[in-house]
């Protein structure tokens, strides 16, 4: 298994078997399907403390993504139960916010978030860019849980989900 990095948004108990690491972007409409898989197939795994849920924002140079990258330099990773409540709402709105200008971006989730630009963001930002380099991530969303992975555009989706989750608990004799 790889060496956890960049776990500064986590979901579950740290010491859960199986280990679901996504990479996203907040202004790709895949990632947003992908994160109703939280909603629904994962919490129960997370919540019987069989997962952790590791998400790491990939501001991937790519002009689409550029809203979700203006938005990840305003998310409040001190707080991470919060952040990823947010990060949930702004996939269910995106289709709101995703259109508009950068400045319209940081009014937007300053008056409906209370968010405003954290520092420290920046290096965390450079952070997963160098892991994701690193580990050959090329789209977003990628997904690995434990060993395997499952990147964009082979989407994973829920029946197929908890297949992968059982596989990785029977090895793990959970």
């Amino acid at each position: 298994m790889v060496t956890l990095k960049n776990t500064h948004l986590t979901l579950g108990n740290a010491e859960a078997p199986i280990k679901v690491e996504v990479f996203l972007n907040l202004a790709c409409p895949y990632c947003a399907s992908f994160f109703e898989l939280v909603d629904g197939a994962l919490l129960q795994y997370i919540n019987e403390n069989k997962v952790e849920l590791i998400v790491k924002h990939y501001d991937k140079p790519r002009e689409m993504l550029l809203p979700g990258t203006l938005i990840n330099l305003n998310l409040d990773y001190s707080n991470p139960a919060k952040t990823l409540d947010n990060i949930n709402s702004l996939f269910k709105e995106q289709e709101t916010w995703d259109k508009l200008s950068s400045h319209g971006i940081k009014e937007y989730i300053e008056n409906n978030y209370g968010l405003k630009e954290e520092e420290p963001n920046i290096d965390i930002s450079l952070q997963v860019t160098a892991e994701a380099i690193k580990r050959g991530v090329k789209m977003v969303p990628t997904v690995f849980i434990n060993d395997l992975e499952f990147q964009y555009p082979r989407e994973i989706f829920s029946e197929e989900l908890v297949q992968v989750l059982e596989q990785q608990l029977s090895k793990e004799k959970v």
